[in-house]
């Protein structure tokens, strides 16, 4: 019986060290897949980023307004509408993050301003696929942050992001959906462009609602009074029907 539970203590002993030694392999192509696998760009890649021109676009020509040119309120606007703590809560979590997305039976999230840059700074390298799992744009997101700085990857959404009609970034949005400058757009307008970051192509109909929900947040970050919230919200919203076309006003 003795030499029994010996031999035994001994295979369990073994089949732990089996476990041991596959769950650290398992680990190691885990930590290679996702650093070096699917070519994901590097650190030094994200470094060498254009401090002038487009980060992450093939257009040289695109024009680029330095964050300091940016009108304040829009910037503000921005950061309260996709990510109020951008600025405090700058670091994400991804293991907590995916444990959580796991335990509920969802899609991990990423930030709100963070996400889409990570996701346009992909075209950095051309060998990988824009659609990458959920862990790997977590664990990209996480470079990114660590190589470039919160203004710059602000700057980077606010320059890059996609707003619809051929549009890319707030200021060729400004000219092309109301025909002005960033530093001439009105509350409402500041809205719109809100709206049209997060869903570039939209139903014919103006949503009033949603213009309404950004303008509220607006508000309740303290960027506007209670009045300028109404007005804003009663004006008609002077926006081009189609590229090119005078500004037509909408009436919610």
């Amino acid at each position: 019986m003795r030499k029994f539970f010996v031999v035994a203590a001994e295979t369990v002993l073994a089949v732990l060290s089996l476990g041991g030694v596959g769950l650290l392999a398992f680990s190691g192509w885990l930590v290679w897949h996702y650093e070096y696998g699917i070519g994901l760009p590097t650190e030094a890649q994200l470094a060498a980023i254009s401090q002038t021109g487009p980060a992450c676009g093939t257009d040289a020509k695109r024009a680029v307004v330095p964050l300091a040119d940016i009108p304040h309120l829009l910037r503000d606007a921005v950061i309260a509408y996709e990510q109020p703590d951008y600025y405090q809560a700058w670091s994400l979590n991804p293991i907590v993050e995916i444990a959580s997305a796991m335990g509920a039976g969802r899609r991990p999230l990423a930030g709100g301003i963070t996400q889409p840059v990570a996701h346009c700074l992909l075209s950095l390298s051309p060998e990988t696929r824009r659609q990458i799992d959920p862990i790997a744009g977590i664990l990209f997101m996480q470079r990114v942050i660590r190589s470039l700085s919160r203004d710059r990857i602000l700057e980077i959404y606010l320059n890059e992001r996609y707003l619809g009609r051929g549009a890319y970034g707030m200021a060729a949005g400004a000219e092309t959906y109301f025909g002005k400058p960033l530093p001439d757009l009105d509350v409402d307008e500041i809205a719109f462009l809100m709206i049209r970051a997060r869903q570039p192509y939209p139903s014919r109909s103006f949503d009033a609602r949603s213009r309404d929900r950004v303008i509220d947040r607006m508000q309740t970050a303290g960027l506007i009074s209670e009045t300028q919230a109404a007005t804003a919200k009663n004006r008609p919203l002077p926006l081009n029907d189609t590229p090119g076309a005078e500004a037509n006003p909408v009436n919610p």
